[in-house]
This record gives structure tokens, sequence and C-alpha cells, in this order.
């Protein structure tokens, strides 16, 4: 029976959403607010924007020993969310050190979907753990790049 389960074509897809549930952490930061990392990206250099991406356009580079871990987030607003200030997110490598974005939010509600990729200068090599937003932890070590 396991060999035909194996052989099936559901079981193809069951793994096929476990996979994707494991590359993909989520959390609700703030009630009507949900967030999605979808990727982990190291740069030389980095464009600082807010969140909602808007028209702050400046750009910053890595000095020797470093490197930019740039956090892509989805955030969906639902009709439950009250816009209010939120604090810049932060990460946190595998020995626990919190690193800051120079990225901010701004004007959150102000689109129902959108994207943000917060910079983080750290050194290279870094492996990340985990996302904080306000009071959530999302789980970075699954989109870390190997």
């Amino acid at each position: 029976m396991v060999k035909r389960l194996l052989a099936g074509s559901s079981f193809a897809a069951l793994l096929a959403v476990v996979a994707s549930g494991q590359a993909a952490s989520k959390a609700q930061p703030v009630p009507g607010l949900d967030a999605t990392v979808t990727k982990v990206e190291r740069a030389s250099s980095a464009s600082l924007r807010d969140c909602p991406p808007g028209t702050n356009t400046v750009n910053a580079v890595t000095r020797p020993g470093e490197q930019f871990a740039l956090v892509t987030v989805a955030f969906k607003v639902s009709s439950a969310f009250k816009p209010s200030p939120m604090k810049r997110p932060t990460v946190t490598d595998n020995a626990d050190k919190k690193y800051n974005t120079a990225s901010t939010f701004v004007d959150v509600g102000s689109v129902p979907e959108y994207s943000c990729t917060f910079p983080f200068r750290v050194p290279e090599g870094t492996k990340l753990k985990s996302l904080q937003i306000e009071s959530s932890s999302l789980d970075l070590s699954a989109l870390e790049p190997k």
C-alpha cells in the first residue's frame, strides 16, 4: 500500500504542499496584516526603500567583510487592519545576534497588497534564523541560501 501511495500523484501533490509550506514563513504581525517571507538573498548593495515602496530611493553599499541580507516580505492588508505606527523589522542570526534595517514602515494600509525587501547589513557568511515584525517572528532558516 505504501508503494501505491508513493507512486500516486496525490502523494506528490501532498509533498509539494508540504515543501511550499516550509519554504515560506507566514505570520500576522498586527491584526489585519498578513506577512509572508518569500525569499532571502545576499548582495553588496541595496535599496533603502520604505515599506510599502514609495519615493525614498536611497541606496547603500557594503564595506569589506560585510554583505546585505535582503529579506523580501509579501503583505496583505485586510479590512480588520487599523493603521498605527510600526517599528522597523529586525533579523536574528543563528547566534541570536540582532540586526536592524534602515527601511521603515510608512502608510502601511495605503494599498491592499505589496511586497517589500528589507536590507540588513551583516558580516559575510551570516546565517539568519528569524525576522521580527512587531510581535511576530518569522522563520528564515528554510529560505537561507545554501
